[in-house]
């Protein structure tokens, strides 16, 4: 038998508060002001596509990111970023990590924003 991982969030640069945007509900904002090129690396458990741990976890796929042949289920501030056409943050992998990364300067109290894949749109009724 696996013990079970502990994940906790401890990137004090951001918070949850309520998304500007509306329906949107929480959403991530930068605590202090951040520079283009600043990461937020995306806690979470990796799972192999198309595993029985894919399927058991079919509630977040909105939510996974694709990493290779693995799906990322974020459990931190990454999973908490909402969608924008124009947005201020893309998705970088590097190996098995994924990162957002900021393309422009934000000041603190700016909700942080990224692009959905294509399905996520499809599923959240943005398209």
């Amino acid at each position: 038998m696996k013990v079970p991982m502990i994940l906790n969030e401890t990137d004090d640069r951001f918070y949850l508060g309520d998304s500007t945007l509306p329906g949107a509900g929480k959403g991530l904002f930068a605590k202090v002001p951040l520079k283009a090129g600043d990461r937020l690396a995306v806690i979470g458990v990796l799972v192999p596509v198309t595993s029985d741990s894919d399927a058991c976890t079919r509630y977040a796929d909105e939510y996974k990111f694709r990493v290779g042949d693995h799906l990322l289920i974020p459990v931190g501030h990454g999973a908490m970023v909402n969608h924008s056409a124009s947005p201020n943050l893309e998705k970088i992998i590097e190996g098995k990590e994924v990162y957002l990364r900021l393309l422009r300067n934000v000041q603190a109290g700016e909700e942080l924003l990224f692009t959905y894949s294509n399905y996520a749109q499809e599923r959240f009724g943005l398209k």
